[in-house]
Parts: C-alpha cells; sequence; structure tokens
C-alpha cells in the first residue's frame, strides 16, 4: 500500500504500480502488458516508459481515481500521464474510468510509426 513520506510525497509499493497499470483502459489491438490508454487524453502509454524521474514521451504516473474519498489502497490508482493529472474532470473519477473501460479503443499504428 501506497504512504506518504516525510516531504508529503507519495511513495507507491510494486504492487500499487501493478495496480495502476492493470486499472487503465486496455487497447484491443495491443498487449495489455505493454500499451494501455491514459483515461483522460486517451493517448496510449507504454509500460516500459514508466519512471518518475525521467518520464519518456509516452511515459505514465499512478495517479488515484478517487481524490474526494482518497485512500491509499492499490485499487485507488490508475496510470496517466503526468501532464494529464491537472486535466482530470472530477476529483471522483470512478465512474468515468468505468465507462471508458467499457469502451473499445485501439491503437493507432499511423501515430506510432511517426513517433519512431
Amino acid at each position: 500500500m501506497a504512504k506518504l513520506d516525510e516531504k508529503g510525497i507519495i511513495e507507491f509499493t510494486e504492487e500499487d504500480i501493478e495496480t495502476a497499470w492493470n486499472n487503465s483502459p486496455e487497447l484491443v489491438n495491443k498487449e495489455a502488458q505493454e500499451f494501455r490508454m491514459c483515461f483522460i487524453c486517451k493517448f496510449h502509454m507504454k509500460r516500459k516508459e514508466f519512471n518518475n524521474l525521467e518520464l519518456g514521451k509516452f511515459g505514465w504516473i499512478p495517479e488515484p481515481i478517487n481524490i474526494k474519498n482518497f485512500s491509499f489502497e492499490s485499487a485507488n490508482f490508475v496510470a496517466i500521464h503526468p501532464g494529464c493529472s491537472e486535466f482530470r474532470p472530477k476529483d471522483d473519477c470512478t465512474k468515468i474510468l468505468n465507462k471508458v473501460k467499457k469502451m473499445l479503443w485501439a491503437f493507432d499504428e499511423s501515430i506510432y510509426e511517426n513517433e519512431k
């Protein structure tokens, strides 16, 4: 379970990071272990680009799903792009995340090829 350090920064466990990744929407045409989608901007994230110090172009971080009734439980985290945090639509994104996950999302190969 995540916890706050002395500086007020959340320290995540490996379980929190894994659960955040697994809570993110899947892409129907890509391996879920390699790619997921940010539920805020609807653009893909690469699993291997998780790094709190050096975030890649498609990097991601764990973000609380519900900050209205905040909990450090692993189930309350989802993977998003670091820049998308400020664009979250609500304090409690549980319903929004569930709606996004119910839809089928596909990876756009043409955009990825242009990014190489």
